[in-house]
């Protein structure tokens, strides 16, 4: 069974995708992208890793539905998404053996184009905007990992994301949401090295603070993501990943009266692969997968494409 590969979460490169059932077009979950092969394990061995993660989000939420965006309520949206995200990782020396601690950089650079209909005196106007640039930066202070054996590991972590993306009154494509999330998580690595499998499990709450500009909070957001791997060697895996995302308590502030809460929901489910190029001196691992959504509502529908480049030192 091949060692860790991928020591923080790919899925926060989503930081800046579509989620309408949060403010916006700027969600911080999406279905399927938190969860990790072995993302339960916090390395042992002290040192720096960094990944570069491309993405891709394709989607849209139509049928005349409106959304709260920009502060302002929009209908028939569709959004396109690139992401570059930069994440350095720092793993501390402990002499704990059942324990390990690190902490992570999450840097995203992206590209947001939206469309959507406003109504105008009566009048219903097409607007399409686009932004470039840095989205909300998040870090992790301190992750723990707790080792129950070398096949059972448990990571447990807080992000926390700050509003340093551009935010715009009434623009569509805001690369930031204008506001602070923070999102306690824990992670779950189950290894079965004789058959070869892994399982994965996420299970985070993003919790909103108001938007200063708009007065708007969103509500709270559960997510569970889960994943299981099949190894053909240490080198090569492949899997699938289903996940859903619910939220459980309401918008509040203006507009929420006439969506009437605003909550959201959606599952994803889809496969990923994953290959080992190098196992170190550096280590550089490859990771692909799709996640498609269905079962939507109060939020975009659509796919999300992920490419993933790992380097450990």
């Amino acid at each position: 069974m091949m060692q860790r590969v991928t020591v923080i979460g790919i899925a926060a490169v989503f930081a800046s995708a579509p989620a309408f059932a949060v403010e916006g077009a700027v969600g911080r979950t999406l279905p399927g992208v938190w969860v990790m092969p072995q993302g339960g394990v916090v390395p042992t061995t002290p040192g720096f890793s960094f990944s570069l993660m491309p993405i891709g989000y394709m989607g849209s939420i139509s049928g005349g539905r409106q959304a709260p965006v920009g502060g302002e309520l929009v209908a028939n949206v569709s959004a396109d998404l690139s992401e570059n995200l930069l994440i350095p990782q720092y793993v501390y020396k402990t002499e704990l053996t059942k324990v390990s601690l690190s902490s992570s950089f999450y840097l995203p650079v992206s590209y947001i184009g939206a469309t959507g209909t406003t109504q105008l005196n009566e009048l219903a106007r097409s607007r399409h905007d686009v932004s470039r640039g840095l989205s909300d930066v998040f870090f992790s202070p301190l992750t723990v990992g707790i080792h129950f054996s070398e096949n059972n590991n448990l990571a447990i972590d807080a992000k926390i994301f700050a509003p340093t993306g551009a935010f715009k009154f009434r623009n569509f494509s805001n690369l930031g949401m204008n506001e602070w999330t923070i999102q306690p998580n824990l992670a779950h690595t189950l290894l079965w090295k004789k058959r070869g499998l892994e399982v994965d499990n996420y299970i985070g709450f993003d919790i909103y603070s108001k938007n200063p500009l708009t007065r708007y909070k969103s509500g709270v957001v559960f997510s569970w993501h889960g994943m299981l791997v099949q190894y053909l060697s240490e080198r090569f895996g492949f899997g699938a990943i289903v996940s859903n995302i619910t939220q459980i308590t309401d918008d509040t502030g203006p507009l929420t009266n006439v969506l009437h809460g605003f909550r959201g929901g959606a599952w994803g489910a889809g496969p990923m692969v994953l290959y080992v190029a190098k196992p170190k001196n550096p280590g550089i691992t490859l990771q692909f997968r799709w996640v498609p959504e269905f079962a939507v509502t109060n939020l975009t529908k659509g796919n999300t494409l992920l490419l993933g480049l790992t380097f450990r030192l």
